[in-house]
């Protein structure tokens, strides 16, 4: 494409857009000193939680959820005694006003990015968002920063507050770009609820966008263009034309099932957050394929109790004759939770998460495997255990699950029979999955730790974008392991993570024999149209080229040209 400047970030929401730039510039705030600042921070963390209450009801009733639900766990964090803590200690240590609650922030929002599943890491964006709002509320300057938006315009931003992105007017953006965040960033999970295009991730994004300059972007490959020519408007005008088509063709299959060379195959749901097992029913998802309970664990001051997790799986299990994949909780990293101690570690990512947390987190994986057991009675329930290993982690896991229900039985407690699997995120796992196999009723590979752990780049790192693409054959040749290990096995299959959505990597993994694909809700129909239209056995070839490639530029270029899809 010949254009002026072209850049790459992550492609966070697909969908493509061309308007003029609405560059969005940040206000340093300073506070004044107060005789009580403690009490003064307490009334301003109160203010907030108001004004965030009163933005969630308004995106509430705007039918905007997915906003709505960002908006009331930052409304939580106002009130939350860790931030309110984290405060006074700072001031007794002898901070200013201003100085602690910086500092509170950093604290907390340091200890969630430590956490090893993205979703909840995302969440440390929430700490400091809350903790601005505060500075801003003492210091007397408005949060707004889209408030002098006034006509159609790409919103372009270091990064936006999801109050700013809550209930801002869909007819006024056309899209998201920011420098900050990843796929699972506030800007990101609403430009996907509103149907929006968004790129995140794009470094000195001030440097090289003037405000109202004509941009095009493409959220789906990741790229922004300034000041686009003719041959350039043309191609992103095409595949703005090529998306419409392929969105109005896959309504189609809204509730149908699909086949892929004569196998049916799932696309269920992923669920992260309390309001998507309603979002994966009204999709008509084959079920859920990932059940994050991680959402249960946080922002509380003691873990969920064994009745309201029953009641929690129960609702999803009822919701879908399907399978309900349930993960058993992926927590670690530094104080992930006030209840449960980890030990401080120079690599979270590397050190004491999911499964290997469990020998220290006392009844907590107890109380959840008894409520996972006793659920399981209610529908068809499989329990998943992340961070697997070695064979080990497994079997310990295994055995817990056998004791817990011979003890339930014995209390005369009704149990179902939940099939038990792994998570294929580290490549160890994937290397030994033949040996995995006889032990486990499923693997479900998880793409977007798979990604990081075998490229060793920080899938949270904007700058190590080149390494964070699962069409790279290093991991797909261990998504290929996995799957020949399953079917020699005869157990399932899938994939969870965010590649599962991408069109030229959903068509692989069916090829590979892959059985079942989770996606979020809105991409349900999208992915059943890719793989009910495709060739399986042209799809098997391009499996063969895409393994033997040099690099996820290659893989791209030839499986795209031969779907006919963007690359």
């Amino acid at each position: 494409m010949g254009d002026k400047v072209h850049m790459r970030g992550v492609g966070a929401s697909n969908g493509v857009a061309i308007g003029p730039a609405f560059v969005v510039s940040r206000t340093d705030v300073t506070v004044p000193d107060v005789a009580d600042p403690l009490a003064a921070f307490r009334r301003a963390a109160i203010e907030v939680k108001g004004d965030l209450d009163t933005l969630g009801q308004t995106a509430t009733q705007a039918g905007k959820p997915a906003a709505a639900a960002i908006l009331g766990a930052q409304a939580l964090i106002a009130e939350d005694p860790m931030l309110d803590d984290a405060v006074a200690q700072a001031l007794d240590a002898g901070a200013g006003l201003q100085q602690a609650i910086e500092a509170a922030g950093g604290e907390l929002s340091a200890m969630l990015a430590a956490m090893p599943d993205e979703y909840l890491a995302a969440r440390s964006a929430d700490v400091l968002e809350v903790a601005d709002r505060i500075l801003r509320r003492l210091a007397g300057v408005d949060a707004g920063a889209l408030d002098a938006l006034t006509k159609a315009s790409i919103v372009v931003a270091p990064a936006l507050t999801a109050a700013e992105t809550a209930n801002l007017d869909p007819d006024l953006v056309l899209g998201f770009v920011t420098e900050e965040g990843g796929a699972t960033s506030h800007v990101a999970v609403i430009a996907r609820s509103l149907g929006m295009p968004a790129v995140v991730g794009i470094g000195e994004l001030h440097e090289a966008i003037p405000p109202g300059a004509t941009i095009g972007i493409d959220g789906g490959s990741g790229e922004v263009v300034v000041d686009p020519d003719a041959e350039t408007l043309a191609e992103l005008d095409r595949r703005r034309k090529q998306l419409e088509q392929s969105r109005t063709a896959a309504a189609r299959f809204k509730g149908q099932r699909v086949v892929f060379g004569g196998r049916p195959m799932s696309v269920a749901a992923n669920v992260g957050g309390p309001d998507d097992v309603t979002r994966a029913h009204d999709a008509a998802a084959d079920g859920v394929g990932l059940y994050r309970t991680e959402f249960l664990f946080l922002d509380r001051s003691e873990p969920p109790s064994e009745e309201e997790q029953v009641a929690r799986y129960t609702e999803a299990l009822e919701a879908f004759a399907d399978p309900v994949v349930v993960r058993t909780f992926d927590i670690g990293g530094d104080k992930p939770a006030p209840y449960l101690t980890v030990p401080d570690e120079a690599n979270p990512f590397l050190g004491v998460r999911g499964v290997r947390i469990y020998g220290m987190s006392g009844e907590i994986i107890r109380t959840q495997l008894r409520a996972l057991l006793r659920a399981s009675v209610n529908g068809d329930l499989w329990i998943m255990v992340p961070m697997i290993a070695t064979i080990r982690d497994i079997l310990e896991v295994k055995t817990l699950l056998d004791d817990l229900r011979r003890n339930l039985e014995g209390a005369g407690i009704a149990v179902g029979n939940p099939k038990l699997g792994v998570m294929i995120e580290v490549p160890s796992a994937a290397l030994i999955a033949a040996g995995l196999a006889p032990h486990v009723d499923f693997f479900s590979i998880g793409t977007n730790d798979l990604t990081q752990y075998t490229m060793a780049a920080d899938r949270m790192n904007g700058r190590l974008i080149q390494y964070s693409d699962a069409a790279h054959p290093a991991v797909l040749r261990l998504c290929h392991l996995a799957a020949q290990a399953a079917r020699v096995a005869s157990i399932s299959v899938s994939v969870c993570g965010e590649a599962a959505a991408d069109p030229i990597l959903a068509v692989l993994f069916a090829a590979m024999g892959i059985d079942k694909l989770s996606v979020a809700p809105p991409s349900v129909d999208l992915v059943k149209s890719y793989l009910a239209t495709v060739d399986a056995d042209g799809a098997g070839r391009l499996l063969t080229t895409a393994l033997g490639a040099h690099d996820a530029e290659t893989v791209r270029a030839v499986v795209g040209e031969a779907l006919g899809s963007p690359t």
